[in-house]
């Protein structure tokens, strides 16, 4: 059944008739995969998509594109691909073929209903998942003009592609930093790192984290939260790279902060480690302005003999990140104490050796915030399209 619609606000030059609500099912064939998940193969021949966001190999095929797959369960559910060529399935990945509307038009129209619908049908506490009436019955809007089809589709597509570079290029840099830390920083038992900057042979001096910076946390009491005062965060504050969440987050008083800073207080070239629930996570403090850290946080001081920026970087390596693991209370709520990260143990070079390790890290941090600044637009950007040119 059609039902005619109101144009979208914004349209290509030259169009002008309505649009129109049709049902999914209406205009495609959709089935899923008959395979398990684990049915893929290293170097195979074709395509194997699952409900995840990478795509994996096998050597048969089941299907032909054009076609898409839509995740039907899991963390990504709703993630849908562009299937060209001969490819396999999951069996609770959904496959869509035979379109009589334009096949990039309606990967953008389905990626602009289904995430809503996938919210309003998830049960509380259980992980969403898609059955096939929502797609079949999923109510999609469509201009009549086969025309306005193909230029709305072909320009998500082109959208598309640059959020995928983009996301790419994220990613490489993010593994590329993965790489440094493994090769800048000495592994275990090792006296010096397989990667240094030219002029520096010494032998990195092996100490206790706590003898290298003044390690504490606030005190252990909850404020009251105010309408105005000092912010209070925790670590679902810790959001991006190396970023502190400061918006819509509890304020505390003057009158608490004081007193409760009394120990020690988060500063400007500071570590900030958290010690309860994503023990580990660690962010330096690039910011001048008054704010407390909760309890569950460490709070790191460096000594004249270690630089903040080189310490943030050792704290991210895979070997540092081994010995915390190992260190960790493994209570109903994991976390680690104040005694236990001053008993850890760090390899440091001299100074003028750290100061290049850290300005080369934070010089990369930098360039991945920026890639993931220019992604975060772009991605905002679509989602202000969707609005505006969809009925």
């Amino acid at each position: 059944m059609k039902e005619r619609l109101k144009a979208p606000e914004l349209r290509f030059p030259g169009f002008t008739d309505d649009w129109e609500e049709r049902k999914l099912g209406d205009i495609t064939k959709i089935s899923t995969g008959k395979l398990d998940a684990n049915a893929m193969v290293e170097n195979g021949k074709y395509d194997f998509y699952t409900s995840g966001i990478k795509k994996y190999r096998i050597d048969v095929a089941a299907f032909e594109g054009p076609s898409i797959t839509i995740a039907g369960n899991g963390a990504t559910v709703g993630y849908m691909h562009l299937a060209d060529n001969k490819f396999n399935a999951y069996q609770r990945t959904y496959v869509l073929q035979e379109f009589l509307v334009d096949r990039s038009f309606i990967f953008s129209e389905i990626g602009n209903k289904l995430p809503k619908k996938i919210k309003q049908e998830a049960r509380t506490g259980n992980i969403p998942y898609i059955v096939m009436d929502m797609l079949t019955e999923l109510k999609l809007s469509i201009p009549q003009n086969n025309s306005e089809q193909q230029k709305i589709g072909s320009f998500f597509k082109q959208l598309d592609d640059t959020i995928d570079l983009h996301q790419r290029k994220l990613d490489l840099l993010k593994e590329q930093k993965k790489g440094y830390l493994q090769k800048m920083f000495p592994k275990n038992g090792e006296k010096v790192p397989e990667l240094r900057f030219e002029g520096f042979t010494d032998a990195w001096e092996q100490r206790k984290l706590g003898e290298s910076c003044r390690i504490g946390d606030i005190d252990h009491r909850m404020p009251k939260s105010v309408t105005e005062g000092v912010p209070y965060l925790m670590t679902g504050d810790f959001i991006g790279e190396n970023k502190l969440n400061f918006e819509n987050t509890k304020l505390v008083s003057i009158e608490d902060y004081d007193q409760l800073s009394k120990k020690i207080k988060p500063e400007y070239g500071d570590i900030l480690f958290a010690r309860y629930a994503s023990v580990g996570a660690v962010r330096y403090v690039d910011i001048q302005r008054k704010f407390l850290i909760s309890y569950s946080c460490a709070i790191m001081k460096p000594n004249i003999d270690i630089k903040g920026l080189f310490l943030y970087q050792l704290l991210q390596t895979d070997f540092m990140k081994r010995k915390i693991e190992f260190e960790i209370n493994p209570n109903s709520q994991k976390n680690i104490g104040i005694d236990s990260l001053k008993k850890l143990k760090i390899s440091i070079p001299i100074i003028e050796e750290q100061e290049k390790i850290g300005k080369f890290f934070k010089d990369l941090d930098n360039t991945i915030a920026l890639h993931q600044l220019k992604l975060d637009l772009l991605k905002e950007q679509k989602k202000g399209f969707l609005q505006k040119m969809f009925a």
